[in-house]
Parts: structure tokens; C-alpha cells; sequence
């Protein structure tokens, strides 16, 4: 049950406003914002009648987390398609899909997605799915989104065959005769989603109504999300009709551009509820597909360096009609060749984004040169970068990139060159979990591994600031730093509470540290 209550008087706990006060034990919030925050005998005088009063009994506080980077409706709708993350092998994905198909009238699409070729020791082919789903098209994605992986019925519908050609930006993968795999990776997929049937609105709507709680139990209160323009209506619902206090900076795909252009509409349109945020783009693949731009060859591939998805020109293109029509960018770049041109597109706009205000960001920026450390933090670059993949990539990155792996994942090295960094989980990619990220970013490992196992512990962050990553940075790299992302006077009462406080507890333990509270805009949504 929602609370309606939007006042109340905390006390008695360890309360990490995350800005200028730092660590209290008293918060007052009145309307759903904070009043005030300091000692319990100071902020006691100021309460007014009739506010509710909470003893924390000495659990943390923290302002709500924000996951910068994730696909809101993809991972919504994966608790409704056939779900293949972290299943082990070929045998056992195929399993699921017949599963889906014996449900499924004849001839209706099956979709779904979330497999791992590395832990299939390879890619798998049309001619798996043939096997159990004869009269269906199939099209499942890979964990990463850079590929999808078809049946021949679902090839033949999208009209693709040997003789058709890779498309710029993407691959249609093929065997030694020249036939087509079942493999469509990075813009070759836009040749089949424009023959997938889409899923109705309101399953659309549903799908993200059950979402939202499940992320409030992880003590989510706002994401950054990767969507199309029309999700800005579902988000509206959620707040308006169904009542879910959470919030979104949605950052729209280029292909967004034009309407907003014509519209004159900026970054920053919406309210505190439901924002446009930077527009996305992409400049190469993934690492999980293979297809990460980079300027030497893959170890198990000589000779190939990936897919440039979006090339020089077109990307500059697209950095100068988004300064002009006010928004920044948010810049896909894996590899470290996409991270270096994608830094040297965005110097070309650095004093006219500076001029108005522009925040740009790259999203990922997994592997990254030397060289290149230093110009986030003289062009004002942000890196929205997912501590979660350190550890399920690891040993991926060893076996494609090799030595290079020592400049992958390179979150201290980023802060110690001044970056800001925010943290995501790319979820449906990985499990948006806020305590997880931070064990991965303090620890580079998994839990339950001892020191050992810690890969590249020289890029290790700090506790409190991988919290930073999750909480204020967030809200600056949406421009909502003036109401968000703090628990300070004049800003929204988002906060978690939690079982104990990660910066009190050995970093191996903080993914175990239950959430015990949920607070959105003075509404506790779960707890207390």
C-alpha cells in the first residue's frame, strides 16, 4: 500500500544527505520535500502538529538510487516473452522457446531474449530454432541487444536471404556457403523489428505498471531510460492514472530528432516526474556481440575490429542538430576507437555546448585509452558507465581483447582524472539491483569470490562514491540536480533505508544489505 502521508519527522537514524550537510540524524519533510535536516533537538522545535514521527533506530538513509542506464519497457516486458538470460546452454534456451511455441497458435511470433553466446561457446544458428519451432517465427535478442537471433521462417518473412547485402552499421552473419546463420547484428536488426507485430499498448502499459515496484524493492526511485519518444505517454500513465510515484528522464533515439526539432522542444521538457533527458545514438556495437569498435583486431579475430554503427560524419551531424536544438547527447561507444571519435566529435560542439548549458554524456565506455582518460573531464563528458558488467564481461573481455583488458572498465581511472561517473545496470541486460552495482564497483568481483578473484582491482571506487554514482551524479547528468539527488532544504524527499550502512559494513557484504523502506516524493511506497 501506497502511503498518502507526505510529511513526516525522521529521527534517529544515520541519514547520508549525499550534499552540504552530509551525515545527520533528523530529517524533516513537509509536502514531499525536505524542510529540514540536522540534530533531533535543533529540528524538533520546527515540527509542526500533527506530522507523523519515524525512529529510524539507527538504519541508513540515503537519497533515493537512480539507475542511469536502462530499457525501462525491455526490461518490463521480459517477465512476458521467453526469457533466456543466464541460461547455460543451447539445450536449455531451446527448451524454453518450444515451451513458448506449444503456447503459441501456429504461426504467431515468439520473441523474447537475454542469451549469452559466451556461455554457449559460440553463436547459435536458425537451424537450432528450426528444430522446435518449425511454424513460427522466431527472433530472440542476445543479452547485450547487438544481435538477434532468427529461425528460417522468421528470415523468410523478413525477406532476407544470401543474396541479401549487410546494411551500413550492421551484419547479417553467414556460413562457409554464403548462407545466412540466423544472426542479424547492430542495424542489420532494423531489418527485421519492422516485422515483428508490436505488443498493444496497454500490455505495454501493464507490462511497466508491475515494473515499477519491482524496482522500488531494490530502491530505485528514478531511471535514466533508453526509449522511444512515445514512451513519454506511458511514463505520464504510470504517474498520472496508475498512481506510481517514480520517476523518468527519458532519453529519446535520434531518430526523435525532427519531431522535436519542429516542435521546439528542448532538454528538460516535462516536469520532476517525466523528463526528456540527452538523445541517444550509437556509434559501435558490443563486446558481447562482437562488434565494439576498436582500433586493433579482436584476439580471436585477426583482422576484424567491429562494427562503426554510426560513422564520423553522421555522428557530428547528429552532435550539431542536437546542440542546436538544445539537448545533449548520450553517445553509445564500447570500444576504445568508438570512445576516442566519439570524444573527438563532441570537442568539435564543446563551446557552444558549454554556451547553452549542454551536458553530454557516453554510455558504457568499456574500454578506453590512456590518452583519452583526461578529455571527459575537459569537454565535460560524463560516463555513464554499469559496474555489473565488470563482472559478467571479466573473462569475455580477457579472451576478445586480451592485454587491452587492463583499460576496460576503468572507473577509478575515469574519477581520477576528473570524470564524473554515473552507474546503470542496462537492464534487461543485467539485474537492476543499486547494491549489487556498488558491490561490483568496490569490489570487481562477485560475491562470495575472495581477493583474488578481483579483476583489475586498481580501477576499485570508494564506497561513498559509488553511492555519488547512484544518487547526486545522476541528477546532474539530467539536469534535475536543483530537486533531486540530494536530501537537502528544497529538494524532493526520495530516499531508501536501509538495513545497514555500506560504508560501515566489510564491501564484501554490502550486495546483502536488505532495503527496508521506500520513500518517493514524501510517499513511503514500500515500508516503513
Amino acid at each position: 500500500m501506497i502511503s498518502s502521508q507526505t510529511s513526516w519527522f525522521l529521527t534517529g537514524g544515520r541519514i547520508y544527505t549525499m550534499g552540504p550537510h552530509r551525515l545527520v540524524d533528523s530529517i524533516l519533510i513537509l509536502e514531499g520535500k525536505v524542510s529540514l535536516v540536522g540534530s533531533e533537538d535543533f529540528l524538533r522545535q520546527y515540527v509542526p502538529p500533527g506530522v507523523p514521527e519515524l525512529n529510524l533506530k539507527g538504519k541508513s538513509v540515503f537519497p533515493g538510487f537512480c539507475d542511469s542506464h536502462m530499457h525501462f519497457l525491455g526490461y518490463a516486458m521480459s517477465f512476458r516473452r521467453v526469457n533466456l538470460h543466464g541460461v547455460k546452454t543451447l539445450e536449455e534456451a531451446l527448451s524454453r522457446v518450444a515451451d513458448a511455441v506449444s503456447r503459441a497458435r501456429p504461426g504467431a511470433w515468439v520473441t523474447g531474449g537475454g542469451w549469452d553466446k559466451s556461455l554457449w561457446g559460440g553463436f547459435p544458428s536458425r537451424y537450432d530454432l528450426d528444430r522446435v519451432a518449425p511454424e513460427n517465427p522466431v527472433v530472440l535478442s542476445s543479452k547485450d541487444g547487438h544481435s538477434s537471433w532468427l529461425n528460417s521462417m522468421a528470415l523468410r518473412l523478413c525477406g532476407l536471404d544470401r543474396n541479401t547485402p549487410d546494411p551500413d552499421g550492421g551484419s547479417l552473419l553467414r556460413d562457409e556457403r554464403g548462407e545466412l546463420t540466423g544472426i542479424v547484428q547492430d542495424r542489420a536488426q532494423e531489418l527485421v523489428s519492422k516485422f515483428v507485430p508490436e505488443p498493444a499498448v496497454e500490455e505495454k502499459l501493464q507490462a511497466c505498471a508491475d515494473a515499477v515496484p519491482r524496482l522500488w524493492k531494490l530502491g530505485i526511485t528514478a531511471a535514466h531510460v533508453s526509449e522511444d519518444l512515445t514512451f513519454m505517454g506511458i511514463a505520464r500513465k504510470l504517474h498520472d492514472e496508475y498512481d506510481l510515484p517514480f520517476r523518468f528522464a527519458i532519453m529519446p533515439y535520434s531518430g526523435a530528432l525532427p519531431v522535436l526539432e519542429s516542435l521546439g522542444i528542448r532538454q528538460g521538457y516535462g516536469d520532476d516526474w517525466v523528463w526528456l533527458a540527452q538523445i541517444k545514438m550509437f556509434k559501435d556495437g558490443s563486446l558481447g556481440s562482437s562488434t565494439a569498435l576498436l582500433f586493433e583486431s579482436y584476439e580471436h579475430l585477426p583482422g576484424y575490429c567491429g562494427l562503426e554503427v554510426t560513422t564520423d560524419d553522421q555522428l557530428s551531424n547528429l552532435l550539431e542538430r542536437c546542440v542546436e536544438t538544445g539537448f545533449g547527447a548520450a553517445v553509445h561507444a564500447i570500444g576504445d576507437k568508438a570512445v576516442s571519435k566519439t570524444l573527438d566529435t563532441i570537442e568539435r560542439y564543446i563551446a557552444r555546448s558549454a554556451a547553452r548549458g549542454i551536458r553530454h554524456r557516453i554510455e558504457h565506455a568499456q574500454m578506453v585509452r590512456k590518452e583519452d582518460l583526461p578529455r571527459f573531464s575537459r569537454f565535460n563528458v560524463i560516463a555513464s558507465v554499469q559496474p555489473s558488467h565488470v563482472v559478467a564481461d571479466r573473462y569475455m573481455a580477457d579472451r576478445e581483447w586480451g592485454q587491452r583488458s587492463r583499460q576496460a572498465y576503468p572507473f577509478a581511472s575515469l574519477k581520477k582524472n576528473g570524470a564524473m561517473l554515473v552507474f546503470g545496470s542496462d537492464a534487461p541486460v543485467e539485474v537492476p539491483d543499486p547494491l549489487f552495482g556498488i558491490h561490483c564497483a568496490v569490489n570487481r568481483s562477485l560475491p562470495g569470490e575472495g581477493p583474488e578473484l578481483q579483476w583489475h582491482p586498481e580501477e576499485k571506487v570508494p564506497v561513498i562514491e559509488a553511492i555519488e554514482a547512484y544518487t547526486r551524479n545522476p541528477a546532474y547528468a539530467a539536469g534535475r540536480e536543483n530537486t533531486l539527488g540530494e536530501l537537502e532544504p528544497g529538494k524532493w524527499a526520495d530516499f531508501v533505508v536501509l538495513g545497514a550502512d555500506p560504508t560501515q559494513v566489510p564491501e564484501h557484504e554490502i550486495w546483502a544489505i536488505p532495503v527496508e523502506a521506500v520513500c518517493v516524493g514524501g510517499r513511503f511506497v514500500i515500508g516503513p
